[in-house]
């Protein structure tokens, strides 16, 4: 039997993607894990799912299609207004329940207030699903007021939380970051994996995720045990 996993950013570009490229160039073959984004706005500059394709040069079978595509880079709710559409949560809800058994990476769109519709919060999105959830937070300044927000967020809405990862630009800081994090958040802090020095083609890419992401295993070791705990 599989687990789905939600993974949560404290903001938008705050490493998601970077996250869940890791983790896909590492796990996904391994385990079995698929690759989802079930809202992808920005499409006219960005796809999240096509990026990590070609980083981690894995066969289609890992990866789902999104279930709400639009080329705006903004907020679900907007980017759907703009195309005349509506996003329907209970679509959005009824795909995730069929996928709360496999093995499914499930990266989210921007933060955990980002708003769905106009009425519809992402956070509301997560609880509903009941999954658990990786927090991703940048290791630069500002990671430790971002992240406790979004901590404080979720767990106060008993939503489960499996830890949080901080990725991003090798930083001074990031240890104590996490350390506090860790401390003030009351969740376990799983690792931190910081930006290669120079762009590395899918076979660097991975050779790199083995060697530089989720080191102790924290991240596969909860993800895997996640049904104990949902």
């Amino acid at each position: 039997m599989g687990q789905a996993f939600y993974v949560a950013g404290t903001g938008t570009d705050v490493g998601k993607t970077f996250f869940s490229s890791l983790f896909m160039a590492k796990y996904a073959e391994k385990h079995g894990f698929r690759y989802w984004k079930p809202i992808q706005t920005g499409t006219v500059s960005a796809d999240d799912t096509s990026f990590i394709k070609k980083t981690t040069s894995l066969p289609e079978t890992y990866f789902l299609n999104p279930g709400f595509v639009f080329k705006t880079p903004a907020s679900p709710h907007f980017a759907a207004k703009l195309e005349g559409q509506t996003i329907d949560p209970k679509t959005l809800l009824t795909s995730m329940s069929k996928e709360r058994k496999n093995n499914t990476l499930i990266e989210g769109a921007g933060g955990v207030f980002v708003p769905i519709t106009e009425d519809y919060l992402t956070i509301r999105f997560i609880q509903e699903s009941n999954l658990g959830v990786v927090v991703v937070g940048s290791t630069e300044l500002g990671t430790i007021n971002h992240t406790l927000l979004t901590l404080e967020a979720l767990t106060s809405r008993f939503i489960p939380v499996f830890g949080f990862y901080l990725v991003g630009p090798n930083n001074p800081l990031q240890e104590d970051n996490a350390f506090i994090i860790q401390k003030l958040g009351g969740v376990s802090f799983l690792g931190i994996t910081n930006f290669p020095e120079q762009k590395l083609s899918s076979e660097g890419f991975k050779t790199f995720a083995l060697d530089q992401f989720d080191r102790n295993q924290n991240v596969i070791s909860v993800v895997l045990d996640g049904d104990d705990e949902t």
